[in-house]
């Protein structure tokens, strides 16, 4: 093998270097890591770490064998890869296998995460098109797919040496373009993020096998009851509605899950025909089976599952789940069909789970960015902030003593209203979210807003700022306490019934494509990105504590610690959940957690 070696001359040793990073590997439908995982793609026997490509603000370009490269140019000095998930773990597993020596690298950072934080499209190609206006051809790499390299052309070996060289120069323009405006509380968020994925997450084998097999028989039971299994696609509306007519029956418009007539059809017709459930089932029960699948063909030979968990998922920050048919972010509590995903998640040997999250977090960001004093110090009074919220709304007396313990009820009636009214959710929407009455809903929308004024007024504050934006063609953004900014760039309006609606361009799916803005959902988007900064710099001090993250989801982390601290290292979790960043210490925070044999909630 065979290839072009330029490196540039070294500047002062004291001066750290960047240098982006790039492998190249086989890949095609079996051997993939959308299907395995990362590890799972690494061991695949196909699997070939076949050429990397190093570009250096020093002038160095190196593109050839990894083995060939001298790592210790790496020493000291800062790396880059766009999408470091891939990049650094394969690195990772290289150095266990010795595969190419290990480098003492000062730092790794993400560019796909960068640009993430930064709005801009995730992926290389669309991130190069909007800030260094480089249409990046692809066709390359899909040219790739299932070749190895000692099966290539010269030509086509020229061809890859010079897309994955060129991918590095971009990766590095990138960094030199916009890491300014990168924050170093972001970097590490981005750092401890990536590190609990490589962590992976303990699974119990035993029971990931059992829950395959059940799923496949319920799966094929569930087949087997249908009548023209075999004839005609298992899910085809006609096939249903002619069954249903030969039985006499009128089919329902849909089978969905939230369709009352769908619901009410099953409620008289499922036990008489079984496979008019066993229809509407069959989606569901294979959506499982593919997420078993998912997790057994991730999960490795050490009992962990090396799954996706993205920085920057969403405009507010939030994280997102990644790796196929199973998001992290997303697991369905509970048994369905005999299968209970979150169990699967168990400790090793000796090992137990901590799951603490931080109580009702958007809640009380709502209420700090409505500078709400009076109701942050309810809050921090109370025990029960479904209670204090009670208390103001004049549904309870605290002469009564607990409200969760003496009315359940009226508990569970605040909470709806509390979670429901936040965001400017009319009467109409509360009553179709709270399956209340029109009209007691209505009571509830008057009764918020007229004890929450201050939150009513941010809306009206956030409404009032998108017009001023739109009037002097100014960008609108959020700043946050943090030091982040939610940017909506330009404003447009338009008039819609007689009314003004403002639009903003937001980044989707690496398309810009328009979001109609109001005050309540900015304060929704304020509000759950105040809650994700919260709760990333606990993630940060978590991590500096020394205290291994195996995932997180929403406002809650999981860790595994050894069982003798299983204890004390819970105290100390929840201690620094319940204690908010230097840079909000005025508002009152809460945590809770548990000690868990299985990850179970």
């Amino acid at each position: 093998m065979v290839f072009n070696t330029v490196r540039g001359s070294l500047s002062a040793k004291n001066k750290m270097k960047t240098y982006a990073l790039d492998f190249e590997s086989y890949y095609d439908k079996r051997c993939s890591i959308t299907t395995l995982g990362p590890r799972g793609y690494f061991s695949h026997p196909d699997f070939d770490a076949y050429m990397m490509s190093i570009v250096g603000d020093d002038g160095t370009e190196f593109c050839g064998a990894p083995a060939d490269f001298d790592w210790s140019l790496l020493n000291g000095n800062r790396i880059l890869s766009h999408n470091a998930s891939f990049d650094q773990h394969l690195y990772n597993f290289g150095v266990e296998r010795n595969w190419w020596p290990s480098a003492d690298f000062a730092e790794w950072h993400c560019t796909a995460d960068m640009v993430a934080c930064l709005g801009l499209p995730r992926s290389l190609k669309n991130a190069s098109a909007v800030v260094l206006g480089i249409e990046v051809d692809k066709s390359t790499r899909d040219n790739m797919s299932g070749k190895k390299w000692s099966s290539m052309t010269e030509d086509f070996k020229k061809e890859v040496i010079e897309y994955a060289i060129e991918d590095s120069r971009l990766c590095l323009r990138l960094w030199q373009e916009l890491s300014p405006q990168w924050s170093e509380r972001e970097r590490r968020i981005s750092l401890v993020n990536r590190t609990a994925v490589f962590r992976g997450i303990p699974i119990d084998q035993e029971l990931l096998s059992k829950s395959i097999a059940d799923i496949n028989r319920t799966l094929f039971e569930t087949e087997e009851s249908i009548p023209w299994v075999g004839d005609k696609p298992i899910l085809s509306r006609i096939a249903f509605n002619d069954e249903c007519r030969k039985n006499g029956l009128e089919p329902p418009a849909s089978l969905a899950l939230d369709s009352d007539e769908a619901n009410e059809f099953l409620d008289i017709n499922s036990e008489k025909y079984p496979w008019v459930n066993a229809v509407r089932n069959y989606r569901r029960i294979n959506s499982l089976k593919r997420k078993l699948e998912s997790f057994d063909k991730a999960t490795m030979d050490d009992g962990r599952f090396y799954g996706g968990l993205m920085y920057f998922g969403a405009h507010t920050g939030r994280f997102s789940g990644s790796g196929g048919n199973l998001n992290l972010q997303n697991l369905p509590r509970g048994e369905m069909f005999g299968v209970d995903l979150r169990s699967l998640i168990a400790p090793a040997a000796g090992n137990r789970l901590l799951a603490v999250d931080l109580s009702q977090i958007e809640v009380r960001t709502l209420c700090w960015l409505a500078k709400d004093k009076d109701t942050m110090a309810e809050i921090a009074a109370s025990d029960d902030i479904y209670e204090a919220f009670a208390v103001r709304f004049g549904l309870w007396d605290k002469s009564k003593g607990s409200m969760r313990e003496n009315d359940p009820k009226t508990r569970h009636t605040v909470k709806s209203i509390v979670l429901g009214c936040g965001y400017g959710c009319g009467p109409e929407k509360f009553s179709l979210i709270s399956k209340m009455e029109l009209d007691e809903a209505e009571g509830a929308v008057s009764l918020y807003r007229e004890k929450m004024r201050k939150v009513v007024t941010l809306w009206r504050t956030y409404n009032e700022n998108l017009g001023l934006a739109r009037d002097h063609d100014d960008e609108f953004s959020i700043d946050l306490p943090s030091g982040r900014s939610l940017n909506y760039g330009k404003i447009q309006a338009v008039s819609q019934k007689g009314r003004t609606q403002f639009i903003a361009m937001m980044t989707k799916h690496a398309k810009k494509v328009p979001v109609k803005l109001y005050g309540g959902l900015l304060a929704e988007n304020a509000s759950q990105a105040l809650a994700r900064d919260i709760f990333c710099d606990m993630l940060c001090r978590i991590h500096d504590a020394g205290l291994k993250i195996i995932f997180h989801v929403h406002d809650e982390v999981v860790l595994e610690v050894p069982e003798e601290s299983a204890n004390v290292d819970l105290q100390r979790v929840v201690e620094i959940m319940s204690t908010p960043p230097d840079w909000i210490p005025d508002i009152p925070l809460a945590a809770e957690g548990s000690i868990l044999t299985k990850y179970t909630k």
